[in-house]
């Protein structure tokens, strides 16, 4: 869980940062790729500790709902969705400025999840 803390910090500080120049735009957007990429191998590694089997990142995060881990299971899907259209867009595509305005409002979402984890498995680290 350390390397996603790590990234969640790192993303969160990128979003205080002004998007006027480009590559504040696009490091904030990679930077939650790797986020969203950390966070459903986090919880499939989570889930898979309480005996549970997901085996995509769709889901990990349809389980994490179900267990009552998340909330706003559509939210969390659109993380999915982000992640895999800013992945193949270019940072001129008017797609990755709306997702990037949904990654700030998604950031507080994830932070909430990884406190909850790091809490529930203190002693597992």
């Amino acid at each position: 869980m350390a390397n996603l803390d790590k990234a969640v910090v790192n993303l969160e500080k990128a979003l205080t940062l002004p998007i006027d120049q480009e590559l504040v735009f696009e490091g904030t957007i990679h930077r939650f790729e790797i986020v969203a990429e950390l966070m459903w191998k986090t919880l499939k590694r989570a889930l898979e500790f309480e005996g549970l089997s997901p085996k995509t990142p769709r889901d990990s995060l349809k389980e994490a709902f179900r267990v009552g881990w998340l909330h706003e299971e559509a939210t969390w899907l659109d993380m999915l969705d982000h992640r895999n259209t800013t992945s193949h867009a270019s940072p001129a595509d008017e797609l990755v400025a709306k997702n990037y305005a949904d990654i700030a409002v998604l950031t507080p979402k994830i932070r909430s999840t990884l406190d909850f984890l790091k809490a529930r498995y203190a002693r597992a680290e």
